[in-house]
């Protein structure tokens, strides 16, 4: 088997990512003191640096990135140590062999540090991806017809379960949204979302599900809509939308359904949306992960019309609308501030 090695400096950029991340996950260690790690972890970070003048550049530079995107490289730290330490650790574990073989190793992990980043800032969404029956990537819209002849339609980043029998049909939505088109068997429909859930016989709507809230909102026909087991269900009919938590429904919505729908066909619209909201619609199809650090800015508004397929059109839209600054970190993390 052949291996195919990363470019020397882009592995370089990797690993000073991966060793600062280290410094900042020991506790009150704003300033990044490489005291503060333990001896063998000191001593292996020298040999990296001596090793080659460019990494003991490229630390320098992560050092300083790390430095600006202040609170959220802290977050960072704090959620990824965990991965980047079991890293460290293949690294170093054959080091009493050799200093070739470490080196090695560490060049290796920097192979894969960039998947890890991305991976260990959403691992639920790893484990539905898994136990889920259905599911679609960051960006990825995905259609799908079950075996009752229902048509159900992805958003990026969802994922879903489906339970059809002789005594009814049921989709839990584990995360994202889902736009369903129920064909009329006669046979009651039902959405379960956390603790709610949405039934209907034959329509058109569609559930979305975050970590805050679920929102249903209706296209065509009527749902009904039972924020929690015993509570009085709320219904709705076309062009409608009501949002729930916590077992308790909001105040029903008229909404555009053109603008509503329009991820279906591959468009997103914002109108004075603020910007916090938009960048959530954003993480949809954007891969990596959005970090907002500026709570007033994630209220100013912004407007505008996009295709899904290219969430980078829209970060630059607002940037250039708002000003605001943006690093990317190595892993794809934008910190924007």
């Amino acid at each position: 088997m052949n291996v195919v090695s990363p470019p020397p400096r882009h592995a370089g950029e990797d690993v000073a990512l991966l060793w600062v991340t280290r410094l900042a996950a020991e506790p009150d260690n704003p300033g990044l003191d490489e005291s503060r790690l333990p001896l063998l972890d000191q001593q292996e970070l020298q040999r990296w640096l001596s090793h080659d003048p460019a990494n003991a550049e490229a630390y320098r530079d992560a050092r300083r990135l790390w430095r600006l995107t202040g609170p959220g490289a802290a977050q960072l730290a704090r959620e990824e140590d965990a991965v980047l330490q079991a890293l460290l650790r293949r690294a170093k574990a054959p080091a009493r062999r050799g200093r070739r073989v470490a080196l090695a190793l560490a060049m290796a992990a920097s192979v894969v540090l960039a998947g890890v980043l991305a991976m260990a800032w959403q691992p639920e969404r790893w484990l539905d991806d898994l136990q889920a029956d259905y599911h679609s990537a960051p960006g990825q819209l995905r259609s799908i017809t079950l075996a009752d002849g229902s048509e159900v339609q992805l958003d990026g980043n969802s994922a879903i379960d489906v339970a059809l029998g002789d005594q009814g049909r049921a989709v839990t939505l584990r995360r994202g949204a889902a736009f369903f088109h129920v064909s009329h068997n006669g046979q009651p429909f039902v959405v379960h979302t956390g603790d709610g859930e949405v039934r209907v016989v034959g329509t058109r709507f569609e559930v979305r599900r975050d970590a805050a809230a679920t929102q249903v909102t209706v296209e065509e026909g009527k749902v009904a809509v039972q924020p929690q087991h015993d509570a009085a269900p709320v219904m709705l009919t076309a062009a409608q939308r009501v949002d729930y938590q916590q077992g308790h429904a909001g105040a029903l919505q008229s909404v555009n359904p053109q603008q509503a729908f329009g991820w279906r066909d591959g468009h997103v619209s914002f109108r004075r949306q603020p910007l916090a909201d938009a960048l959530a619609v954003v993480q949809r199809y954007y891969p990596g992960r959005i970090v907002l650090l500026n709570a007033e800015l994630g209220a100013r508004p912004v407007s505008g019309d996009f295709t899904s397929n290219d969430p980078q059109v829209m970060l630059a839209a607002f940037q250039g609308l708002l000003g605001y600054s943006a690093q990317r970190l190595p892993g794809g993390t934008l910190i924007i501030r």
